[in-house]
């Protein structure tokens, strides 16, 4: 049986109603073939079993195999109006019938033209951003973005090269930005340009510690340093955040040197209720940078007037197809319509749930900002975090992890120097320690979180994780 038979699409999907539902026993045989060729072909094991049909609506997505879960990743946070939305389509076939695949930054069209302006209209609202340079990837974004910043200060006669970046960042996949970032795994094999400085993230026992390390390099070396890059919400890093004032006051520091403020945005963007954390953290006034991705189907570099480029630093083949900036555009459109406003609801939904998980004793803490979700269950290592996630995988919903749990983080038991614990008893379940990690549709309605939550329920309350 051909797994597009096993549910009865029509050519929008609109009338379709959904659900968790397990494989096909006619096509599982073909499929584990199927996952066994694709592993062999990258010589790499998947993550999940997963390899889609094609077929999916809002946040349920067919499998090959027949199966029907619930996506709680979207593609590493790109899909934000879950699969096969009505309008996405539309704007995709559209734009599938233009004379070109790929846009270029030497030959563009009006794709490229209306997702510039509109980036700019909603960056420059509450910030001094002007300018937007469109690239395909959230790692292309930050490495236009570094060579920006770097080049302001060739210009300026400073040869400043070092960042500045918290402990537990994540920045992309490139060289570069791998050294960036604080899991020593995304480096492993990597040389070390030793040019990223740590700062520990926020420790509400011990407050003062972040800016007093940041004083310490300013100190030894802020004419070597040219940029802070920071994420108002660490994604890979945990899910994690603090109050406003907790960027205020480094900000304020750094630009005492004239170091650049640089907001990572690729996976917050259109994410917490706003277009931009930076909004809803009320942050804009002090970015210079500002990098978006993921929920845009390409991504982009926003940048003040100060440090627009001289031409020819950056450039590039490719900006994006045609296809992902007609989509974005549409996506920004909807989002802003729709869809923005209704997010604080889904976030009270998350936090009353894991509230209540929290309360009968099954994970230790939680966070949920706007659609960014996690929790960290109560044995938080992560072999059986990654138990945990194959097991909700079995039962219709796709989730992911992310690093150590807010916990490892407010107790202060890591070293950003040393790269170690302090108590290496606690080893196991902070330094391989995981959190749940998901990276909600906007689309998901109340009575599909419900339907999470049951699913959620039967898994935890085996008792088996905790």
């Amino acid at each position: 049986m051909n797994p597009r038979e096993h549910v009865n699409f029509s050519s929008t999907q609109k009338s379709i109603d959904m659900r968790v539902q397990n494989s096909n026993p006619s096509l599982k045989k073909k499929y584990l073939s199927q996952i066994q060729e694709l592993e062999k072909l990258r010589g790499k094991a998947l993550f999940f079993p997963y390899i889609g049909s094609g077929y999916g609506k809002g946040v349920y997505v067919q499998l090959l195999d027949g199966s029907i879960k619930m996506d709680l990743i979207g593609g590493a946070g790109v899909h934000i109006l879950g699969h096969s939305h009505p309008e996405l389509i539309t704007t995709a076939k559209a734009a599938a019938e233009s004379d070109i695949v790929m846009q270029g930054h030497l030959i563009m069209n009006q794709e490229y033209l209306n997702l510039s302006k509109k980036l700019v209209q909603l960056a420059s609202r509450h910030s001094k951003l002007q300018h937007a340079w469109i690239c395909a990837s959230g790692s292309m974004a930050n490495e236009n973005a570094l060579k920006i910043i770097r080049q302001r200060h060739y210009f300026k006669n400073t040869k400043r090269r070092k960042i500045l970046a918290f402990d537990r960042a994540f920045a992309g996949r490139t060289i570069m930005m791998s050294e960036v970032c604080g899991n020593p795994a995304v480096r492993e094999g990597m040389y070390d340009y030793k040019e990223v400085l740590r700062i520990p993230f926020y420790n509400k026992n011990h407050p003062e510690k972040s800016l007093s390390v940041l004083k310490s390099h300013l100190e030894k070396e802020s004419q070597n340093i040219a940029a802070f890059i920071f994420e108002i919400v660490l994604g890979e890093g945990g899910i994690c955040s603090a109050a406003p004032e907790f960027f205020i006051q480094l900000f304020k520091e750094c630009q005492k040197h004239d170091i650049a403020i640089w907001a990572d945005e690729v996976q917050t963007f259109c994410r917490t209720g706003n277009f931009f954390a930076f909004e809803k953290w009320g942050l804009g006034q002090y970015i210079d940078i500002c990098t978006v991705g993921k929920s845009l189907q390409c991504a982009a570099t926003l940048y003040t007037k100060e440090y627009s480029p001289r031409p020819g630093l950056v450039a590039g083949t490719f900006s994006a197809s045609t296809v992902s900036l007609a989509v974005g555009m549409k996506i920004l459109e909807l989002l802003e319509k729709k869809y923005l406003k209704h997010i604080p609801q889904m976030e009270n939904h998350f936090n009353q749930m894991l509230k209540e998980f929290s309360d009968k004793g099954w994970i230790q803490d939680y966070d949920v900002f706007g659609l960014m979700v996690a929790f960290t269950l109560k044995n938080s290592s992560r072999k059986n975090t990654l138990a945990f996630l194959q097991k909700l995988f079995t039962r219709g919903v796709i989730a992911f992890f992310c690093s150590k749990s807010s916990e490892a983080m407010i107790h202060g038991k890591h070293d950003v120097y040393s790269n170690s614990f302090t108590n290496e008893s606690e080893n196991e379940a902070t330094y391989f320690g995981s959190r749940v990690r998901m990276l909600v549709p906007a689309v998901i309605t109340s009575e599909q979180i419900n339907h999470l939550k049951n699913i959620l329920v039967s898994v935890l309350s085996e008792g088996e994780y905790y």
